[in-house]
């Protein structure tokens, strides 16, 4: 499913024929089992003395809205797995960082975004999927 109240344009170039193509992503949820109906959240994390590594968790569509919410993953330099709304995308699906402006106004997502209670802290499954990525709520 597609997350179409979020949208990041992105231009990719042929490495190999320099055209250059844009396309409008947009969050997608995966389709495996564990994560079936998640959105993939990464982050780059380098620690002192080993190269720097990409690390990710899978979130639901409400603890998507509560991270928009709470600014955690622009504090944290989070970036959402992306994929185009039309057509393929040529390459591995890109991650993006997904500013808080480009949330439709008024969408569902945007309604789910503004109803979260910040004053609440995170449930367990939520923290314990930041915690993998280094970040503690």
């Amino acid at each position: 499913m597609l997350l179409t109240d979020i949208a990041v344009e992105h231009t990719m170039v042929s490495k190999k024929t320099g055209v250059r193509q844009t396309f409008v992503l947009h969050p997608f949820t995966n389709t495996q089992r564990d994560s079936l109906g998640k959105f993939e959240i990464v982050r780059d994390i380098s620690e002192p003395g080993f190269k720097e590594v990409k690390r990710s968790a899978f979130v639901t569509f409400q603890q998507l809205a509560e991270l928009y919410s709470k600014g955690v993953l622009e504090e944290f330099r989070f970036s959402v797995r992306m994929c185009p709304g039309q057509g393929t995308y040529p390459a591995a699906n890109p991650v993006k960082r997904v500013v808080p402006t480009s949330i439709r106004p008024g969408s569902p997502f945007d309604l789910a975004v503004q109803k979260v209670d910040v004053s609440k802290p995170a449930n367990r499954e939520l923290r314990t999927a930041l915690l993998r990525m280094n970040v503690n709520l």
